[in-house]
């Protein structure tokens, strides 16, 4: 038997494996996978490796770390018992959860704020940590038509407030803020992204009527979301139309976005008994390739709920033979393991209405939820949270509440428990749980992470200038020295040919990163090339008959349309990579600029001014670069002209010379067709486009890269008067002799400060 201890920090995505007391194999496989990744990103594959790795099927494991951590690894051990792989006794050894960290930051900040630091109370540090603090966590809902998603968002609002029909019904993107305020207001957008009109008390009929509006194209909600408090975190719901239902093309790009592999939000995905349409699977295929890259966290973030449970029959077959098929069809998809979670939301959504104020509810829904509360209660196949893809520990959690509330004096009465016990059946308590366990273990550790740095990174700004200051006082015997070697940095700041040679190097960094893109647009056209030259190939020769033609023609222009926006958004990726990687490399070039400024300064004096050291507190981290910092989008209209293609953007280049390439021409004049030579014909165009786009996408991204080096030489330039201004002041310390005692004491006292409030930033990561 091997003992194998694991110390996983999810804050800072930091693992410690010892296996018998000793470390990992030099040449060990999982150093190299462990090392800065989440623990779900290779925790499916640990059991594997050690029974590869120490040639053993029997382990003791002690894990130290979080529960929902803990329950991740338990859950990979249990299967590969199950699969006869191995045995495994797991204990856990407790660590500081999320609540714990929390209160600890709130103190902290509260020191800073007190602190000897003015620049620690200015508007950007604040600013800084409330936006840490308030981050949004996006959930996003989508589903095809009619599969009750307008429902299941206002189950787990606990009222009617989105529109809900049989046929599709959600036309706009609803974005539905928590505020626990609990009155729901909006602001409602146009096209052009302008704000058209307000509400102060947002109704379901006020929503009826903003969604039929073809002018408007979001809603932003706020209000409260029952099952979350904002105080834990910034939940957004958002609702986004489905494929055949949106009537403006931004609607497929959010969501696109959303299901990009690149994404953290959270997706719940809502289907229905009846799958298998077109639809599903175009938006399956786009799942299926996000969730193959990032391990368990990309698999964690869909939640596949199957809504509309409660009405099948017992011809159906029981729930989990349904669940089976569900899995079958999604690894169909490329989609394995998925998280399955059964659900009746209309019931969800009635009783929770009667139980808030049965006033609200005609009486055909009461007697119809009274009696499907019975039916739940009543069949052990329609107690739905059994089967949700949730920890036991989570499940026995819901078991307990449910006891408890089923016992409580309000619920003595009989309704009150047939429609308590009914709702944990419903199995929306058993979604809101999985919400709630992806942003604790994924989101508020994330959070955590990014205030701690914010506060570091402040913090040794100040501590930099510090440490100097006090040694710049404590050595006057070399201030005449020191103040030359300032005033020689200061110089070379200013050397017309030096700044010549870093705008030449600036620029040919940013060249290197556009022939780069090339590279990856030419592949990308190259890999839909072949995805359409495989549908050519596959009917070749084939003859379909006339009647059959145009049936023909539309499934090659669903093909068509589903493969654009595929194409667009690998192009988006690119672009938005391309960007990312020009800031990064624009950044390295200044901090090589910072750290060549002190080549050729007399180094034989004790004290050293660093402009590198000096200013890394003011450069924006590689880390931290996003496109959103830089990059401003405007949404124009498009004109009369373009409405046959809603697609066209003035910011998206690749789309200026698409044509209608998408409607095929009759062919009844002839006795058949070669189903080869017409969809050569139909999907030539689009041949030709991924061309032109691509050429477009290229010359996109070159001019992004050059819009992003100008912004960043601009930066620069700031950057540049701050660090004159610090040695102005440096200065000062050197030759002022006055007052370098007062100076010194200052220092230390400031400095002292500094180390203790660091040590108690850093201790905050701690488990």
């Amino acid at each position: 038997m091997k003992k194998v201890f694991i110390k996983y920090n999810p804050y800072m995505i930091r693992t410690e494996i010892t296996i018998d007391g000793e470390g990992l194999k030099e040449n060990s496989s999982l150093g190299e996978k462990v090392s800065g990744s989440r623990l779900q990103e290779w925790i499916e594959d640990l059991p594997q490796i050690l029974i590869n790795e120490y040639n053993d099927t029997d382990f003791d494991i002690e894990f130290h770390g979080t529960l929902l951590d803990y329950e991740d690894l338990t859950e990979a051990f249990t299967q590969a018992y199950e699969e006869g792989k191995l045995t495994a006794k797991i204990e856990r050894k407790p660590a500081k959860e999320t609540s714990d960290k929390e209160a600890l930051i709130d103190k902290v900040f509260q020191k800073i704020q007190k602190g000897p630091y003015d620049e620690l109370r200015d508007a950007e540090v604040i600013n800084a940590f409330e936006n840490a603090k308030n981050s949004d966590f996006e959930v996003c809902v989508i589903a095809t038509m009619s599969a009750g998603k307008s429902t299941l968002i206002n189950s787990m609002l606990q009222t009617k407030l989105m529109p809900s029909k049989q046929e599709a019904c959600t036309a706009i993107i609803t974005r539905i803020k928590d505020n626990d305020i609990p009155v729901w207001q909006a602001e409602v957008y146009n096209k052009e992204n302008r704000l058209i009109e307000t509400q102060a008390e947002l109704t379901y009929d006020t929503m009826e009527r903003l969604n039929g509006n073809k002018n408007v194209s979001m809603i932003k909600v706020t209000g409260d979301i029952p099952f979350v408090t904002s105080e834990d975190i910034s939940l957004v719901l958002i609702d986004t139309p489905g494929p055949n239902n949106s009537r403006d093309p931004e609607h497929k790009k959010v969501q696109r976005d959303f299901l990009n592999k690149s994404s953290k939000s959270l997706v719940l995905y809502i289907m229905e008994g009846t799958f298998g349409n077109d639809d599903d699977n175009t938006l399956l295929e786009q799942v299926a390739e996000s969730m193959a890259v990032g391990g368990k966290q990309s698999k964690d973030r869909f939640i596949f709920v199957i809504n509309k449970m409660d009405d099948r029959k017992k011809e159906d077959g029981n729930t989990e033979e349904m669940l089976e098929r569900v899995r079958t069809y999604l690894k169909k998809h490329g989609i394995n393991n998925p998280n399955l979670f059964p659900a009746a939301a209309l019931p969800a959504l009635n009783i929770r209405m009667i139980m808030k104020d049965e006033r609200s509810v005609d009486e055909d829904t009461l007697d119809e939820t009274e009696m499907k509360a019975r039916k739940l209660n009543r069949n052990a196949q329609l107690h739905f949270e059994e089967y949700a893809s949730l920890p036991q520990s989570i499940k026995e959690n819901i078991k307990y509440e449910l006891k408890e509330l089923i016992n409580a004096d309000e619920f003595k009465a009989m309704d009150g428990r047939v429609y308590t016990e009914a709702l944990v059946h419903t199995g929306i308590v058993s979604v809101e749980a999985a919400i709630r366990q992806y942003v604790q273990k994924y989101a508020k550790t994330a959070k955590i992470k990014n205030i701690v740095d914010t506060f570091i990174h402040k913090l040794d700004a100040a501590g930099v200038l510090e440490i100097t200051k006090k040694e710049l006082a404590s050595n006057q015997d070399e201030s005449e020295k020191i103040a030359k070697n300032i005033d020689i940095i200061r110089k070379k700041m200013t050397d017309v040919d030096r700044a010549k040679k870093f705008e030449k190097s600036v620029n040919e960094a940013v060249r290197k990163v556009n022939v780069e893109s090339v590279e990856v647009v030419d592949k990308i056209i190259l890999k839909f090339q072949k995805r359409i030259q495989k549908k050519i190939d596959d009917v070749r020769g084939k003859e379909i008959d006339v009647k059959d033609a145009d049936i023909e023609a539309k499934k090659l222009e669903r093909f068509a349309k589903d493969l654009e926006p595929l194409f667009i958004s690998d192009l988006e990726d690119m672009i938005n990579e391309n960007v990312i990687n020009t800031g990064k490399t624009l950044l390295q070039e200044y901090r090589n600029e910072l750290a060549s400024l002190t080549d050729g300064i007399d180094d034989t004096i004790t004290i050293a001014i660093k402009p590198l050291e000096l200013m890394k507190g003011n450069i924006i981290s590689s880390d931290d670069f996003s496109t959103e910092k830089f990059v401003k989008q405007k949404k124009v209209e498009d004109g009369e002209e373009w409405v046959k293609n809603t697609d066209k953007k003035w910011y998206k280049p690749w789309t200026w010379f698409q044509e209608d390439g998408y409607y095929r021409t009759k062919y009844k004049t002839v006795q058949y067709i070669d189903a080869g030579s017409m969809t050569d014909e139909f999907l030539q165009p689009i041949q030709a486009g991924l061309y032109e786009n691509g050429n477009n996408a290229k010359r996109h991204a070159k001019e992004q890269s050059e819009y992003i080096s100008n912004v960043f030489k601009d930066e620069f330039k700031k950057l540049d008067r701050l660090l004159k201004n610090m040695l102005n002041e440096l200065e000062s310390y050197a030759l002022d002799k006055e007052q370098a005692e007062a100076r010194i004491k200052e220092s230390e006292s400031r400095i002292k400060w500094l180390e203790e409030i660091r040590h108690e930033v850093e201790s905050i990561l701690e488990i």
